[in-house]
């Protein structure tokens, strides 16, 4: 894994997560970022579903390094105060989040949208990236 030009999958990696709408879809590494794949369905706990936004303090954490990068984009869902505001009880979204590169090694990491959350917030602990379960993408 030491092709510092190619691109790495790890679709549907082992995880724990508080947040029951929220699926961890993939993770995609290279040398230019790590992208974030999740897909949200909406609750029908509001009426049309709700809203979803991404903090703008959102980090992984690289262990057992204890190394945080901070969140540097998103696609197709704001980040900040803007809210995504669904249409209905049945809508999903799908969405990228971006963060600096993470080295071509076997590892865990921590997606963290807020410390000490209630149980809302897009928190995954313990994602394990085993490069022998990674994809080469070309």
């Amino acid at each position: 894994m030491s092709d510092s030009s190619a691109k790495y999958l790890f679709s549907a990696p082992v995880h724990k997560t508080t947040c029951t709408y929220v699926q961890l879809l993939r993770i995609i590494m290279d040398k230019e970022h790590t992208r974030i794949d999740l897909g949200y369905q909406a609750t029908d706990y509001y009426d049309k579903g709700g809203w979803v936004r991404m903090s703008e303090k959102t980090y992984i954490r690289v262990l057992p390094d204890d190394d945080k990068l901070t969140i540097t984009g998103t696609e197709n869902i704001p980040k900040g105060n803007t809210k995504y505001e669904f249409k209905t009880t049945k809508d999903w979204l799908y969405f990228s989040l971006y963060f600096p590169p993470i080295p071509f090694k076997t590892c865990k990491i921590e997606l963290i949208e807020k410390e000490n959350s209630d149980g809302t917030d897009f928190n995954f602990y313990d994602i394990q990236l085993r490069i022998s379960e990674a994809i080469k993408l070309l």
